[in-house]
């Protein structure tokens, strides 16, 4: 099964914090063993980064482009026009990263793993 990470879910799953939902660490762990794919849209990555930068948490950030560029488990997903478009209708999610988030989960047709509550009132499956 393919999934989406949300920015947060990724970075508290990396970094082993309880904020994340036992289901949610359950999938997360399900991908680290092969059993799924996790797709994180560049969006995520780049918001990650900003947010590592911050935080001091750029081993984190290291970790996940890591994890992408061995190509296993986990999938960049770009920011193209595809994405751009299909986002012309959640014009209701003001944020625009979670409108590229839930533009990706559209397409790929495939749940996003997130605690959003904003997301969570849109037109895209929500694992939590």
């Amino acid at each position: 099964m393919i999934y989406i990470a949300d920015t947060h879910t990724l970075l508290w799953f990396l970094s082993e914090d309880n904020q994340l939902s036992i289901r949610s660490k359950q999938i997360f762990e399900k991908v680290e063993s092969g059993d799924g794919i996790m797709v994180i849209p560049t969006i995520v990555l780049a918001e990650l980064m900003a947010l590592c930068e911050r935080k001091s948490c750029k081993e984190i950030y290291r970790r996940i482009i890591e994890k992408i560029s061995e190509g296993e488990n986990y999938n960049a997903y770009a920011l193209d026009l595809n994405v751009v478009k299909a986002a012309e209708n959640l014009t209701s999610l003001k944020d625009i990263h979670d409108r590229m988030i839930a533009a990706t989960a559209q397409i790929l047709e495939a749940p996003i793993i997130t605690r959003d509550r904003i997301i969570k009132k849109h037109k895209v499956d929500i694992i939590w």
